[in-house]
């Protein structure tokens, strides 16, 4: 009903001729659609049929097939993660559903001349996400300038999560000249994998190289150091606590940008662990008695509602841990 009313809205201006879709309408089905009518310009709902995100799919589809079809996305409202996805999806224009009928005339009729709709506070999310995407600009390193431009390229679309399939439609190389092109940049910059060569971009474009690279942890100077070279080795623990830290300010000056990185390299990996320890636990449950399984989940889940870390400040963390931990690693050295 909605689609419905909105295409006649818009039908009465004369400046455009509308088609509704069907909500209920599936991703090939709004491909036909467009097929079929050719238009100039695909309105979608970021969320309907009760599916959230269900029309960035359909707008991610679209545009991989219709470069020519310039894409609005409504949206519920202008977060800074619904309108990056909106962009990243393939959208032209975004405009919140709270906004005026006129709003979204004016952005039907820019798009068209092939302009960006947006509005201020939009635009800066968008911004602020292209700050924050990793990047060998105005990095000051002799390893990145031994890079050519083809590698930089090559590189950037690598820690931005691209396949090497996709690198090579992008650039038109074939997969095999992009696994060439990545082993070089290993080579060149001292890494090993697409994860280091992340690490490597964040730390050198945030100037964290040089003065948190952390020291011998033999040293107790600032704890915070410690579970950044943690962090920076990939144990997802000391990197939910250096994103915990980073956050609230406990032990490091304050940055919400490094903090946000941290946290989302802290949960993709604990997803890994996740799945692992999953697999390995079942592996056990068929050697383990089914009565001390039962009695071990009561454990787990007795001890899981204790937190040890949630809610709580980092540093009070620290200050319970700390100690043990250097000296362990005392020993260990």
């Amino acid at each position: 009903m909605g689609s419905q009313l909105l295409a006649e809205s818009l039908d009465r201006d004369s400046r455009f001729q509308a088609v509704p879709v069907s909500a209920a309408a599936n991703t090939l089905d709004i491909l036909s659609a467009v097929s079929a009518y050719t238009p100039q310009v695909a309105v979608i709902s970021a969320d309907f049929e009760g599916r959230t995100n269900k029309g960035l799919q359909a707008a991610r589809a679209l545009y991989a097939h219709y470069r020519n079809v310039h894409i609005v996305i409504l949206l519920e409202s202008s977060t800074r993660d619904s309108t990056v996805a909106a962009f990243r999806c393939g959208a032209k224009g975004v405009v919140c559903r709270s906004q005026p009928l006129a709003e979204l005339r004016a952005c039907i009729e820019r798009v068209t001349r092939g302009e960006i709709w947006a509005n201020c506070e939009e635009a800066e999310y968008l911004l602020e996400a292209v700050r924050n995407a990793p990047s060998c600009d105005g990095i000051d390193n002799d390893r990145i300038d031994m890079l050519s431009k083809r590698e930089v390229q090559v590189a950037e679309l690598a820690v931005q999560g691209y396949s090497n399939k996709q690198i090579a439609d992008q650039c038109g190389l074939s997969e095999h000249t992009v696994k060439n092109y990545l082993s070089r940049i290993f080579e060149k910059l001292g890494v090993s994998s697409r994860l280091e060569l992340l690490f490597f971009l964040f730390n050198e474009g945030s100037g964290l190289s040089s003065r948190a690279g952390g020291p011998s942890v033999s040293g107790v100077g600032n704890p915070i150091e410690i579970y950044l070279k943690a962090a920076k080795e990939g144990y997802a623990a000391a990197q939910f606590i250096v994103g915990l830290a980073l956050l609230e300010g406990h032990g490091v000056e304050k940055n919400e940008r490094s903090a946000y990185y941290w946290l989302r390299m802290a949960e993709e990996n604990s997803s890994a662990v996740r799945q692992r320890c999953h697999a390995l636990t079942e592996d056990l449950k068929t050697k383990i008695n089914p009565g001390e399984i039962e009695a071990l989940e009561s454990n787990v889940a007795a001890g899981a509602s204790k937190d040890e870390i949630l809610g709580r400040k980092p540093v009070d963390f620290f200050k319970k841990h700390l100690p043990s931990i250097i000296s362990s690693d005392r020993q260990a050295s």
